[in-house]
């Protein structure tokens, strides 16, 4: 009974888990690029979720859904960095971080006029049936999302790693003039990774939505939570962000089983009260590790 238990939390944290890690991502990519985080990340799995719910009811065929919804959150990804962001790149970073704060409130707000306030949902992609792990019961959908999820970091990684894009992406990251004396469009690329990380995170609210609904407002607990991914890859790893992501969803979920659903946004944000001051140097023996695993830049 404990290990079924334990499986029936642990997997299901995994599947949150996983959308975490992806707006992370999203938040570690567009930070390296821009020098400004983003705090609309969590806004597109919601525009994501809610669009292609929207269209799905209207009779939309699904494929057709979740594509319109990834180009909607490219659209507003791609729009927010050349029409909000570019504007103010000279001024100081709390004016930067403070507009990207108003492109959520915006985009939070036209949600709310356009899709209500009712919760909106997706059939599952093969069906709403359920599968067994060990006496733990799970849907189908959990299967979609982690393999998307998979999918989508093999490629985030692929093309950081081995194209010019990715190259160029690393390099501004390193070091933005030696990268502006090379040849690099800065500018351009901001816009192509806003777009990108913005269709990404679209694709990850569409793939959740069959498991937990989408509302208007669910854009500001994907941010908080991909959020602290990020820090705890400490805005320079994404392979670190990942992991953190997927942590604070296990740690969500067994905080929510374990102990109450009214704790787990305490015990989550308790974890990263505690990674901060071992990060800060407050138990020493901690420091060295962290300051070694977070010395290379998007790694």
């Amino acid at each position: 009974m404990q290990v079924t238990l334990f499986l029936q939390l642990l997997l299901p944290g995994l599947t949150t888990g996983c959308v975490y890690a992806l707006v992370a991502v999203g938040f570690v990519i567009c930070a390296n690029v821009s020098g400004v985080v983003n705090l609309a990340q969590g806004e597109f799995v919601m525009i994501g979720g809610m669009v292609a719910s929207w269209l799905a009811a209207a009779s939309w065929p699904l494929p057709f859904a979740i594509a319109i919804a990834m180009l909607v959150g490219a659209a507003l990804g791609g729009a927010q960095e050349k029409f909000t962001l570019a504007p103010v790149r000279r001024a100081p970073p709390f004016i930067q971080v403070t507009t990207t704060v108003g492109v959520a409130i915006v985009v939070r707000g036209f949600a709310l006029v356009l899709f209500g306030t009712d919760p909106l949902s997706l059939p599952g992609f093969s069906g709403d049936g359920v599968f067994f792990v060990g006496g733990a019961v799970l849907p189908v959908q959990s299967l979609w999302v982690w393999g998307t999820t998979a999918a989508l970091l093999a490629g985030t990684f692929g093309v950081l790693r081995h194209t010019d894009i990715g190259r160029a992406v690393r390099a501004c990251s390193i070091n933005l003039q030696a990268a502006l004396l090379m040849g690099v469009d800065a500018e351009r690329l901001r816009v192509i990774v806003f777009a990108v990380s913005g269709a990404v995170a679209a694709l990850a609210g569409a793939v959740v939505t069959p498991i937990v609904l989408s509302t208007w407002d669910a854009g500001i607990s994907y941010g908080i939570k991909g959020f602290v991914g990020a820090i705890i890859g400490g805005f320079r790893s994404p392979l670190l962000a990942v992991a953190g992501g997927i942590g604070i969803g296990i740690v969500e979920a067994f905080a929510a089983g374990y102990i109450s659903s009214g704790w787990k946004d305490f015990i989550v944000y308790g974890v990263l009260l505690a990674y901060l001051l071992i990060r800060g140097g407050v138990f020493r023996a901690g420091r060295a590790a962290f300051a070694a695993a977070l010395a290379s830049p998007l790694r």
